[in-house]
């Protein structure tokens, strides 16, 4: 037996020692399989391409109003990729793939130094990968993964830097924090968390104490308010930004006012948001014995069967939220004009067996991480309970990232980001009883290869029916359609139109600033529309459309 600052069992062998390869053969194995093919954008990183060509054309950062986040080192490692490959979605796509990669490796690395042993990180990692959207993500050019590729590195030496203090390490941690920061701002709360943590685990407070827990949070956000500066002072500060800043005060009014409705809604999103992430670390707290010892197993069975047949009373079965990556009817969103926000669509978005099992595990993960963070809190509150730093760093991170959240919404990929720090509240302490019997942790690999094949075979419909979907514009264009003319979607609206000025909206078109819709993409025939042409879908899953429509309004 051995202990290097993690759980300790017995000796490693065997697969342990081919996690780092195993992790690089099932990410390649995932791009594979999602035949990433098409020179196109998808969901929006439309706008985030915008600002890799300004880079080019005007050298200097420039972002879409569109944009929410700072994305400035994914954009210069955009111009990067850009530079060799030459501009297109496919070389920028490329570039997330590898980026994926990195960051299935970091999530590795980042779960041995919250405890746990190879075998144990390897399985936590995996749970990361098969998280649904996790494929579409990694061969996108979505912001998600960038943020994570500094964040997971920061989040590890953040706790090393608490449980073995030296400012070397904290500055490390504090300059991948900056840039992390600089890539989506939710970031930041890495330092906070690190100054929580330090508070919460070092006492007396001395002013060397203080310091150290300060500085980075301190150091983060001078950088942010020196970037602000520049897009303010240069070439604009996003309206997104802008409305996102604003609306957070919104929501706190509208929750302690008497906006009509508005509690009801914090409310469902309250409840929304831990279901989602115990369906998510289900098969993990399966794999650990739901963090507990033997004689807690059974109150989170029962409590786990009440959620269950609650949910399955009121009907309420995953995903909780419509028109996000993860659909019912497969990966999306599904962004043409009759299915986002019309829904005119004829697409499967019934629970079938798939969303009842999914609703199953998501009760069971429930009730497993209610009681993992009871344990976890009350450790913390223990002023000489072991890894007392490493157990606060972690909650205040989950907490101060999800709380924004609770009252202003959310999109489920947001979710991703914080999944590696809910499943590290699983790792059991170092004198726990062992984890799960052979049946849990059969169940937990059974279920994550089911959901890494599943989430793979509808990231290969989503590329399918998107290339048929390009197909019909460029049918489209053959015929004399322009952005102006033609509702190819979301994306191809967007990607066309929304910087163009000015920003036109035609009444009773889609919202995506259509002006006139004389010629429709669709995932089926329109009332009021004449088809055109078809382009089947080679699709994998029954519940993908299986044809692609160009429609044409007829001449009065």
């Amino acid at each position: 037996m051995r202990m290097t600052g993690r759980t300790f069992e017995a000796g490693e062998g065997g697969i342990e020692r081919l996690a780092l390869p195993i992790i690089v053969v099932v990410q390649v194995a995932l791009v594979l399989a999602a035949d990433p093919r098409g020179n196109f954008p998808l969901n929006d990183d439309w706008a985030y391409t915008h600002s890799v060509r300004w880079l080019f054309d005007e050298h200097r950062i420039r972002l879409s109003d569109w944009i929410a986040m700072n994305l400035l080192p994914q954009t210069l490692m955009g111009g990067a990729a850009v530079a060799i490959a030459g501009y297109s979605f496919t070389a920028l796509r490329h570039l997330t793939q590898i980026v994926s990669i990195a960051v299935a490796l970091l999530a590795f690395v980042w779960f041995e130094a919250a405890g746990l042993r190879r075998r144990g990180a390897l399985v936590a990692t995996l749970v990361v990968m098969a998280w649904p959207g996790w494929n579409i993500l990694s061969n996108s050019y979505m912001t998600d993964l960038y943020a994570m590729l500094f964040a997971l590195p920061a989040a590890t030496l953040f706790l090393r830097a608490l449980e073995r203090p030296a400012w070397r390490t904290l500055a490390a941690a504090t300059a991948l924090a900056v840039l992390g920061m600089l890539q989506r701002q939710v970031v930041a709360v890495l330092p906070a968390a690190f100054l929580v943590a330090t508070l919460v685990s070092t006492w007396p407070w001395r002013p060397r104490v203080l310091l150290r827990a300060i500085l980075p949070l301190g150091v983060v956000f001078a950088a942010e308010f020196a970037y602000r500066s520049y897009l303010v002072s240069g070439p604009g500060l996003p309206e997104a930004q802008t409305a996102t800043l604003g609306y957070y005060f919104v929501a706190l009014g509208k929750l302690v006012g008497d906006a009509p409705g508005y509690r009801e809604w914090v409310g469902r999103v309250v409840l929304e948001i831990p279901c989602y992430l115990g369906l998510f670390a289900a098969p993990w707290l399966a794999w650990v014995g739901f963090g507990a010892d033997p004689r807690g197993r059974r109150p989170v069975l029962l409590a786990a069967a009440a959620i269950a047949a609650a949910m399955f009373a009121a009907g309420w079965f995953p995903p909780w939220r419509e028109n996000n990556v993860i659909d019912a009817a497969g990966i999306g969103p599904y962004t043409l004009y009759d299915a986002i926000p019309r829904g005119l669509a004829n697409l499967d978005r019934s629970p079938g067996i798939v969303w009842r099992v999914a609703a199953v595990a998501a009760a069971f993960g429930v009730a497993a991480l209610a009681r993992v963070l009871a344990l976890k809190a009350a450790a913390v509150f223990r002023r000489a309970a072991p890894q007392r730093a490493r157990n606060a760093f972690v909650l205040a991170l989950v907490a101060g990232y999800l709380a924004p959240f609770m009252i202003t919404g959310y999109i489920d990929r947001y979710l991703l980001f914080v999944l590696p720090f809910v499943l590290a509240l699983g790792v059991p302490a170092e004198n726990a009883p062992a984890g799960s019997g052979r049946i849990g942790r059969a169940l937990a690999v059974a279920w994550i290869a089911a959901a890494i094949g599943l989430s793979a075979a509808a990231t290969h419909d989503y590329f399918a029916w998107n290339r048929a979907r390009w197909d019909a514009i460029a049918a489209a264009t053959h015929l004399g359609a322009t952005p102006e003319t033609l509702d190819g979607g979301f994306e191809y609206n967007g990607y066309y139109g929304f910087e163009a000025k000015p920003r036109a909206y035609g009444a009773g078109k889609s919202w995506w600033w259509v002006k006139d819709d004389r010629y429709v993409v669709a995932f089926s025939p329109v009332e009021g529309f004449t088809s055109i042409a078809q382009f089947p879908v080679k699709r994998w899953l029954a519940r993908t459309p299986s044809t692609i429509y160009l429609l044409a309004r007829p001449a009065p």
